[in-house]
């Protein structure tokens, strides 16, 4: 086999291993055995075997997420790579890692009506931080240089500044297995380069201004979307927390509690409709950091009430204008920027503006649980009962549509503060939630738990079909039998009934006990609050296994709850 592709390919194993990428996923496929097969003979490599490539690449998301390194994806050619790309792109737009490697036939069989062959090459086009197709093996020390080269860059742009998915095809000839006999060659002695890391900072004629716009700001608003836990960003937001014209808005994927004390239901404050409350809560300078935020008030603020300074802070690359008025770019790391700051910065003459938000907010908080209390049982309160019975630092994911919204707007419960909070709001779509769920809870012990909705879950059952599924799963589906969210937005409930119900609320009459009983979940079923209270312990029992918790509610109830809530916020006042 010397004369094959396998030394390549041993060769690409290696270098990931050295450089830190030693967790893969495989879907299986025979164009990818030699990759597989090299895996699976690497005594540093840990596979993990999942059958729906669109599973497998959601699974990969998950575990990287947590892990914070690049884990590798593999799979066959045709199709089966096109089936990556949902999880492709949300790695890219989360900036979460991935190294994905797609066999794929020799150059010259394409478009020859040959089994499982497209045009792989920049598949995924602008969604990941490198391609590079790596060449077919000819003995030539060259080509060994070249594919050491390019295997090198691409894990370098995975860890990059804005970290995110990156992708190598491999052409593969002909013989693809191996004799029983053959022993893969993996070179210990990989030369390769390694990267310095790269700490960005100011000079203090950049700082001036800033500091300036700080000092004379009365009312300064930092504003936290997703992110991961960060120590040093979270000991500068305490720091700067004590000058009492600085509020911090976090989305609950920012995973600032509870080591800072941002406004837990800031989101809830900010649906006033009160021109007076708006304008007090209206901020002259905002600095935003991390990746989207849930709320639509704080973009609806923000866009209609320009502030006078908006500093977005990212370490590198181009910013997104998320409210519109974005006047100055700042590269750094959140953290030490926020540090830096809260060295040099001088506390502000007492605006009240801290304090302006900390009564709305507790107003806010009051008459959110007095509603969910009077109100009758719905997936709202089901959210609150969960959220307020999760196991203190446990893992969360949450899934998109309705789930993030209720658990943005009630926010976290002292004693039940999650370690890590997660949802794939990169691009928001529903498929691969369960998935992920997965693949966070395969790199830990500690209990990860997954909210989401009906259709999300249902969409995306195959992320449970493994050999095994960890036994610290926990998901928690919230059925209302169809796409609810449609029936309480603005815009569809403006729709004629007929269309609305076939085209968006797409009502489905299914249950989950039988998915739990074909994947060996534990199963709870609940559908008011006595149940969901009375199951909650046995369901987060952490030694009893993977289990799938099932709340049915009604879309109708559902909505009236929902408006209630938004008349409620709505009349909120300073």
């Amino acid at each position: 086999m010397a004369d094959g592709i396998f030394p390549l390919v041993e060769l690409a194993i290696q270098i990931c291993v050295a450089r830190g990428v030693r967790r893969f996923v495989v879907a299986p496929g025979s164009r990818s055995a030699p990759i597989t097969t090299a895996l699976a003979a690497h005594p540093d490599v840990t596979v993990r075997v999942v059958y729906d490539e669109r599973a497998a690449g959601y699974v990969a998301l998950g575990m990287a997420q947590q892990l914070r390194t690049a884990v590798g994806l593999v799979c066959t050619s045709g199709t089966a790579a096109v089936n990556f790309a949902p999880a492709v792109v949300e790695a890219f737009y989360q900036q979460v890692p991935l190294v994905v490697l797609t066999a794929d036939r020799p150059p010259e069989w394409i478009d020859q009506q040959d089994n499982q062959t497209i045009h792989q090459a920049g598949l995924y086009g602008p969604h990941v931080r490198y391609a590079a197709v790596l060449p077919m093996d000819d003995g030539h020390p060259d080509t060994r240089w070249h594919a050491t080269r390019l295997i090198t860059e691409a894990i370098d742009a995975a860890h990059d500044l804005q970290p995110g998915p990156v992708h190598v095809n491999i052409p593969l000839r002909e013989p693809l297995y191996a004799p029983a006999d053959y022993r893969h060659q993996f070179d210990r002695e990989v030369v390769i380069r390694q990267r310095s890391p790269i700490r960005q900072t100011l000079d203090e004629s950049a700082w001036q201004p800033l500091l300036e716009a700080w000092r004379n700001a009365r009312r300064k608003l930092i504003v936290a979307g997703m992110m991961n836990v960060d120590p040093t960003l979270h000991a500068a937001l305490q720091r700067l927390q004590g000058d009492s014209s600085v509020v911090v808005f976090a989305d609950i994927t920012a995973n600032l509690w509870p080591h800072v004390a941002p406004l837990v239901h800031a989101d809830v404050a900010l649906g006033t409709r009160d021109p007076a409350t708006l304008e007090a809560l209206t901020p002259d300078l905002v600095v935003y950091i991390g990746g989207p935020v849930t709320s639509k008030y704080l973009k609806t603020l923000l866009r209609a009430r320009p502030p006078q300074h908006l500093w977005r802070v990212q370490p590198s690359g181009a910013a997104p204008d998320t409210y519109q008025h974005t006047t100055t770019l700042i590269h750094m790391q959140p953290g030490d920027f926020f540090s830096a700051l809260a060295d040099r910065a001088v506390e502000s003459t007492n605006s009240g503006y801290a304090h302006q938000w900390e009564a709305l907010t507790a107003l806010a908080r009051q008459q959110l649980f007095r509603l969910l209390d009077e109100a009758p049982f719905g997936e709202f309160q089901a959210m609150g009962i969960v959220l307020e019975a999760l196991p203190d630092r446990s893992l969360l994911q949450i899934g998109n549509s309705m789930p993030i919204r209720y658990a943005n707007f009630i926010g976290v419960t002292p004693g039940h503060v999650p370690a890590q909070v997660n949802a794939n709001r990169g691009t928001s779509g529903i498929d691969g939630c369960v998935s992920t769920a997965v693949g966070a809870a395969l790199t830990t012990d500690a209990l990860t738990t997954l909210l989401v909705g009906d259709l999300s879950f249902f969409y995306d059952r195959n992320g449970l079909w493994q050999r095994t599924l960890p036994p610290n799963l926990r998901i928690v589906l919230f059925n209302n039998h169809g796409g609810g969210i449609f029936d309480i937005i603005d815009g569809p409930n403006r729709l004629d009934p007929d269309t609305r119900t076939t085209f968006f609320l797409t009502p489905q009459p299914l249950s989950a006990q039988r998915t739990a009983a074909d994947h060996h979940l534990r199963y709870f079923y609940a559908a008011d609050r006595e149940t969901l209270r009375n199951v909650l312990p046995g369901f987060f029992a952490p030694s009893a296994g993977a289990a799938l918790l099932e709340i049915e509610t009604e879309m109708e109830m559902n909505r009236s709850v929902f408006q209630a809530f938004r008349q409620m916020v709505a009349g909120l006042k300073l």
